[in-house]
């Protein structure tokens, strides 16, 4: 089941397919412009020659020059789609030194057969995505999506419990809690945006999420796949004194298509995105 090729190794390959995916699309976008841009002009220019044969030539010398302003346009369109995008209303930053307002609210529906909510405004991507794993042939299991923040108190408590026990003090297990159970009110679950997601089979010889499912060839479909779909690897390896949260290959947060693109190709975290 396990690949044992170097981590690294696949998520260069990755991320090249990636980057070379979205020039693609890149293309065609600056492709379409192009075609808007010269059906705009032919129809000016016709505009134009029939204003010619009933209008003083300055009349038509003010018609002419307007294909000139649209056509000028051109090179600011196709650049910036080189640029940073705009965060955008799914790129809500939300940790330990973000939480959410006490008034937070989000409409939430379930995910086709799985009993789990999701934000309404983005269910049917996540659907999208695991019905495309499935048919790829890496059927997924979503472990975890939208949690109340009384949950997230449970679960919380639930984990310092365990370092307590362990014998740490309160403030070191609450601290070490903290970098796998996020802090009530700083959890992306709360947002309704993030989704643990694990292969179908993944219970069958685990009893936990673990660090281990990078090994997957379903969590090698999941990076490689994610932001086409608008999602990123939320919290990745070596970069979890920005996160400060441990490594988590399985969870998977809603940005936004191209937010997610420039998120991943540039294999930076949503905290850095918001520091650019």
């Amino acid at each position: 089941m396990a690949n044992k090729e170097n981590p690294n190794t696949y998520k260069k390959k990755a991320n090249a397919k990636r980057r070379k995916k979205r020039l693609f699309y890149k293309r065609l976008r600056l492709l379409a412009v192009i075609a808007v841009l010269a059906v705009v002009l032919t129809l000016a220019v016709k505009a134009v020659v029939g204003k010619k044969d009933d209008s003083s030539s300055s009349s038509s010398y003010s018609s002419a020059s307007v294909p000139s302003s649209q056509n000028s346009t051109a090179p600011s369109s196709s650049a910036a789609v080189d640029n940073k995008p705009d965060k955008g209303e799914f790129a809500t930053l939300v940790n330990v030194h973000h939480p959410l307002e006490d008034d937070f609210d989000v409409t939430t529906r379930e995910i086709k057969g799985t009993g789990k909510l999701f934000d309404v405004r983005a269910a049917d991507r996540l659907e999208k995505m695991l019905d495309d794993a499935a048919r790829a042939g890496y059927p997924m299991y979503l472990v975890s999506t939208y949690r109340t923040i009384e949950y997230q108190k449970g679960l919380y408590n639930n984990k310092v419990n365990e370092y307590l026990n362990m014998g740490y003090d309160q403030r070191t297990a609450e601290s070490e809690a903290a970098k796998w159970v996020a802090i009530p009110g700083t959890s992306e679950h709360n947002l309704g945006l993030a989704a643990d997601i694990v292969s179908s089979t993944w219970y069958n010889s685990n009893s936990d999420l673990t660090q281990d499912f990078e090994e997957t060839e379903h969590f090698k479909w999941l990076y490689e796949n994610c932001a086409d779909y608008g999602f990123i690897l939320r919290f990745p390896k070596g970069k979890e004194s920005i996160t400060e949260i441990a490594y988590e290959p399985w969870h998977y947060r809603y940005v936004g298509q191209e937010v997610a693109h420039y998120i991943m190709e540039n294999e930076i975290t949503l905290e850095e995105f918001w520091e650019e």
